[in-house]
């Protein structure tokens, strides 16, 4: 029994790890990190209504980053802290970009593409949405300007993934406005 119990402990923490029980990525709005590094803190801007948002793309002629995530997705907050607060924080992508995330787990009503009240879940299956995180690149009529990036792989790369993204993006979306 007390093998047992051992086993059930060890499989029990390696789920936690797994999932992203990690306190160095916490789920608040400034982590830890922020603190330590002495850091100017930076939030995540989310979307409850996308006819807003699409609108705000069309009318500043920019790309929407749009992180969907899950709020005990560790990948997710990994991402946030190594990738996303530091393009925020930089300032360099400001008249490019509207970065913004949607918790595919909230319970929030939301204002769809069309202007219909939705849920999270039911506009993460809209928009094909089974992984976590996974970054879109939309244009203000809400279409797919550049492949979307699944998950997290290696992050020494991940940032010139979503750099070639956006520009990606930023390309196709300069041809739709000519």
């Amino acid at each position: 029994m007390k093998a047992f119990s051992l086993i059930f402990i060890l499989l029990f923490s390696g789920l936690l790890f797994a999932q992203g029980a990690n306190p160095e990525y916490d789920s608040t709005e400034e982590s830890s990190s922020d603190a330590e590094d002495n850091l100017p803190p930076v939030k995540i801007e989310g979307v409850s209504d996308f006819t807003q948002l699409l609108a705000q793309a069309r009318r500043d002629k920019k790309v929407i980053l749009l992180e969907m995530s899950a709020t005990d997705c560790g990948y997710c907050r990994m991402l946030e802290a190594e990738i996303i607060k530091p393009m925020l924080r930089s300032g360099d992508y400001d008249d490019k970009v509207l970065i913004r995330r949607m918790h595919i787990d909230s319970y929030g009503p939301i204002k769809d593409m069309d202007g219909n009240k939705t849920t999270a879940a039911d506009m993460a299956r809209k928009l094909n949405i089974f992984v976590t995180p996974t970054l879109l690149f939309l244009d203000g009529d809400g279409r797919e300007v550049s492949k979307r990036i699944l998950g997290v792989n290696t992050l020494e790369f991940f940032g010139g993934y979503v750099d070639q993204a956006l520009e990606e993006g930023l390309q196709t979306l300069n041809k739709h406005l000519r």
